[in-house]
């Protein structure tokens, strides 16, 4: 396994990680890597690569597997925060849309709506679709 990793401290940041070896019954190749840019103090963005290259034994072939996406993390104040990310996975041939809105109105209380949409990339078609609301509270007896 090779890693390497920036000092998270700065503006601009990555992550690289490398490996190669058995996984379970076959070979697998990964690589992953993520490149940060952080705007203070109002959020984050990046970019996320993850591609597997993965050898079954005998007559089965092999799979390559790959997933690409960009990432938003917004805090619009200190309560209310906004993360959104797009993601392309080809072995499902699918485009994933996910948003989240975050209100904490009190400390580990909070109320969350989380829209998700998946996609077909060819045509941007719509397979379907949810949308969330989840709500907690920390009771402090």
């Amino acid at each position: 396994m090779l890693t390497f990793q920036s000092n998270v401290r700065r503006l601009v940041n990555t992550t690289f990680q490398s490996s190669y070896g058995g996984f379970y019954n076959v070979t697998n190749f990964n690589f992953t890597g993520q490149l940060n840019y952080r705007y203070q103090p109002y959020g984050n963005v990046s970019m996320r690569v993850d591609y597997n290259d993965v050898r079954l034994k005998g007559e089965y072939g092999t799979e390559k597997l790959f997933l690409v996406g960009p990432r938003v993390d917004l805090t619009l104040t200190d309560k209310i925060f906004l993360t959104t990310y797009l993601q392309y996975n080809n072995l499902l041939d699918n485009v994933n849309l996910n948003a989240r809105f975050q209100w904490r109105y009190k400390p580990a209380s909070d109320f969350f709506i989380v829209y998700t949409e998946n996609y077909l990339p060819s045509t941007f078609g719509s397979k379907n679709r949810a949308l969330v609301f989840k709500f907690t509270y920390w009771f402090n007896l």
